[in-house]
């Protein structure tokens, strides 16, 4: 089939959106950081700030991987839904990640580990989601499985411990395989797509 260019901007345009949304979130959040470092007592936490900076790129890699639905003949409600239901979760996700800064302050380790539940819960649902999109939208398993599969396993770790060596190691681990996703599929457009 022939890119319809329409068309792909009729179905990425609400995706992008959402993903849009979740950016908005992270810079909000620091420019409000920024504004208020003077004012209000801000308690730093490396592995947060390791984490809300994963979440940036994370939405950039999802907005940069979805030009894979360019080429889609037969794009039904039920893929579309399902489509739309990645970038819903990983906003949600960085929605509980980023804390609201008040005038009494914030101890951003301590608001890490209030999260820590509910933030892996949800990023356990957007891997998971991650993994069957390929599924879902192209009709084969992404060569990126692995990696997925190693982010899936790596929340769900980090839901049930509140170690803080454990969430150290797997917060590095994570911009590790980062790094290596980044170079082997994330480098052309599309990413995962150009590799077959």
């Amino acid at each position: 089939m022939e890119f319809d260019y329409r068309a792909f901007i009729f179905i990425i345009s609400l995706a992008a959106v959402i993903n849009g949304l979740g950016i908005v979130r992270l810079l909000g959040a620091f420019a409000e950081f920024l504004r208020k470092q003077q004012q209000v007592e801000i308690s730093k936490y490396w592995v947060f700030e390791l984490c809300a900076l994963f979440q940036f790129l994370l939405h950039i890699l999802l907005w940069w991987t979805l030009w894979i639905v360019r080429d889609i003949e037969h794009f039904n409600l039920l893929q579309y839904l399902y489509l739309l239901s990645g970038p819903i979760i990983l906003y949600l996700a960085t929605s509980l990640l980023v804390p609201d800064l008040d005038d009494g302050g914030i101890d951003l380790r301590k608001h890490y580990y209030r999260m820590r539940q509910l933030f892996f819960t949800v990023m356990s649902l957007f891997w998971f989601w991650a993994i069957f999109s390929w599924p879902v939208i192209k009709g084969m398993v992404a060569p990126t499985l692995p990696i997925l599969g190693s982010y899936l396993g790596f929340s769900l770790v980090l839901r049930f411990t509140d170690k803080p060596g454990v969430h150290a190691v797997l917060v590095v681990a994570g911009w590790l395989i980062l790094i290596v996703f980044v170079v082997l599929f994330g480098m052309q457009l599309g990413g995962v797509e150009t590799v077959r």
